[in-house]
């Protein structure tokens, strides 16, 4: 699976990136596409505390992040009477779909039809190393979030400045900034992968 941070900077990129939001401007609302961005992964509490074992992840369907979405939706539209406060139902989609993409990017197959359809489908190439199963103390689960933030982090960016109209010039410092923060993260994911 994707690391959790992934997940969460999606549903933030997805925050940021609504039209209607004020530049820098920090709402309680923010917190529901960072929700749903790493919902499915909430059928673990299941395995966890009570070792339900699920045939499928029905969590990590299309069916399942579309409900998922439009409660999170409703809940909006009675929480935050303003346009301008909540988010979007295009907004919280795809946050929860985010989730989805991004397993599918390690590799992970997924039931995406279900319950129409119960084949899994997955990349045949994983783009991302996904994060370890091996816990926070270990060397592999280190080494693939740098990896994961490395490659991830430049393409959210990237994808906030475009949706925003960020002009080129007017960022220019912050740009040149974060580019050698990424070449000294790539950098250091490199030596770490050679050693």
């Amino acid at each position: 699976m994707s690391s959790l941070l992934a997940h969460v900077a999606a549903g933030l990129t997805l925050h940021f990136c609504r039209r209607e939001q004020q530049a820098g401007r920090l709402h309680a609302s923010m917190a529901l596409p960072v929700m749903l961005a790493i919902a499915p992964d909430f059928d673990y509490f299941g395995i966890w505390f009570f070792h339900l074992r699920y045939v499928q992840r029905f969590t990590h369907s299309i069916f399942f992040c579309l409900l998922l979405s439009s409660l999170a939706y409703l809940f909006a539209r009675r929480c935050w009477p303003s346009p301008s406060t909540r988010p979007g139902f295009w907004v919280l989609s795809l946050a929860a779909g985010s989730h989805l993409l991004l397993d599918m990017l390690v590799g992970r197959a997924l039931p995406l039809l279900w319950p129409f359809v119960t084949t899994e489908f997955f990349l045949p190439l994983a783009f991302l190393p996904g994060a370890s199963h091996t816990g926070m103390i270990s060397y592999a689960f280190w080494r693939n979030l740098l990896i994961e933030t490395c490659l991830l982090l430049p393409v959210l960016a990237a994808m906030l400045s475009l949706w925003r109209r960020w002009t080129l010039r007017t960022y220019l410092p912050e740009i040149v900034l974060v580019l050698a923060m990424w070449s000294g993260l790539v950098w250091a994911g490199g030596k770490m992968l050679a050693s």
